[in-house]
């Protein structure tokens, strides 16, 4: 049964749940904009490199296990598993996701970034770059000037070979968001007044450069080359070698209608992705936010799941003013992390283990129990409850706190591990 600590006057948990407050800190993204490799670019709403040892360092996984991540964010599981001597493989349906992690978990030489920099800073230019063709939200955020220089080194770092020019392109989308208007909000981004400056724009690139080239220079984990790779893939459908993988651990999208697709506009424009690339991955991507579409049939119904009791109850009882795509969004929700999970364990070893960062949420005044329900949907897809780690009680939004009152949410590591056939 759950219990109530009196002396700290916590809310009761269920049952296999307990508190590590400890860990508040590390399921955010604070210290990431310091840490070295990490700070080359990371996603607001990221997990820190010390949740990944705790929970390692829990499971007292040997070197040489294979760690997945199949919502690879920036990276984060792939860069710490290099540095603990782990093989790793992630994916992300987000091209900006799988550029990024790919970068940050490949070994370089400072030399080769010096030659590279000091060809594109020659290469450069402003002059003759059209931006007349560019989407109309690019041309918003930057001005004039501003885009000219910005495009003029995407031109200049195209010309580099790979996987020197994936590296300065990441430094590119680093200094991109210094000078944009489109700065990043919680599940959209909003329009902010900045002066024109695109004087600054390539000492801000060249800024961004040496602070990478620091981190390789300093970089103490050439010594354990491992296998470590980031691939283009949706952890629903993804087709993965069977039984090789000792652990996951991963944090999918909350379902707090936040989109990535939005969130990071700005960035994949800047990539080169239009319009409708970026509103057909907005709709195929996980069902977080009520944009998202329900996969084609053959996918979606491959995976037999059905809604757990835990769930109907909630969605039950949504209020009858509580947004109409709020129902199916969940329902979605949960069906695809049902997907993700089936198709996880296959690439298990026997006893594989699983660590899912998620965070309820709060929707028309009425909680979501996310950790919970999704213990229930875990066991669905063929796995055992370990333990759950609530590491913090985080506030629920202004707009739900200024009309329903604050409410608590939990953000909490769901810890599984792989049973027999279910």
């Amino acid at each position: 049964m759950s219990t109530v600590d009196s002396k700290s006057a916590l809310p009761a948990l269920p049952a296999k749940f307990r508190y590590r407050l400890d860990l508040r800190k590390a399921v955010t993204a604070q210290g990431l904009g310091e840490a070295p490799c990490h700070r080359w670019f990371y996603f607001p709403h990221s997990f820190s490199p010390s949740l990944i040892r705790e929970i390692v360092g829990f499971w007292s996984l040997p070197q040489g296990s294979r760690l997945l991540d199949p919502y690879v964010g920036a990276g984060t599981t792939l860069v710490e598993a290099r540095q603990l001597g782990f093989d790793a493989e992630g994916w992300d349906i987000l091209p900006l996701s799988v550029l990024v992690s790919q970068v940050k978990s490949r070994t370089y030489k400072a030399s080769a970034i010096d030659r590279a920099f000091s060809q594109v800073m020659s290469a450069w230019t402003a002059k003759d770059v059209c931006i007349d063709a560019l989407p109309a939200r690019l041309r918003r955020a930057f001005t004039l000037e501003e885009l000219k220089s910005l495009i003029g080194l995407r031109s200049a770092i195209e010309q580099q070979a790979f996987p020197l020019k994936d590296l300065l392109l990441v430094a590119l989308l680093h200094t991109a968001r210094i000078y944009s208007r489109a700065v990043s909000d919680g599940g959209w981004f909003r329009w902010v007044e900045k002066e024109n400056r695109p004087d600054l724009i390539l000492s801000s690139f060249a800024d961004c450069v040496q602070r990478i080239r620091q981190d390789v220079a300093n970089d103490k984990s050439h010594g354990k080359p491992r296998n470590i790779r980031s691939r283009w893939g949706d952890s629903r459908f993804q087709t993965l070698q069977t039984g090789k993988a000792h652990a996951v651990i991963t944090s999918p999208p909350y379902p707090n209608r936040h989109d990535y697709s939005r969130i990071f506009h700005i960035d994949l424009l800047i990539l080169g992705q239009t319009e409708a690339q970026i509103t057909k991955l907005r709709r195929q991507s996980i069902r977080s936010h009520v944009e998202a579409k329900t996969p084609p049939p053959q996918q979606a119904s491959q995976f037999g799941f059905r809604l757990p009791d835990s769930l109907m109850t909630t969605l039950n009882a949504l209020p009858s003013h509580a947004d109409l795509r709020i129902r199916p969004m969940l329902e979605g929700y949960f069906a695809d992390l049902h997907a993700s999970l089936v198709n996880i364990r296959r690439a298990l070893v026997a006893d594989g283990k699983v660590a899912f960062v998620v965070g309820n949420v709060r929707h028309a005044g009425m909680p979501i129990l996310v950790d919970e329900i999704l213990v229930a949907v875990a066991r669905s897809a063929g796995f055992l409850h370990q333990t759950s780690w609530v590491a913090r009680l985080r506030g629920n939004s202004a707009q739900q706190m200024g009309r329903y009152g604050r409410v608590s949410a939990r953000e909490s590591i769901v810890i599984l591990q792989k049973e027999g056939m279910p």
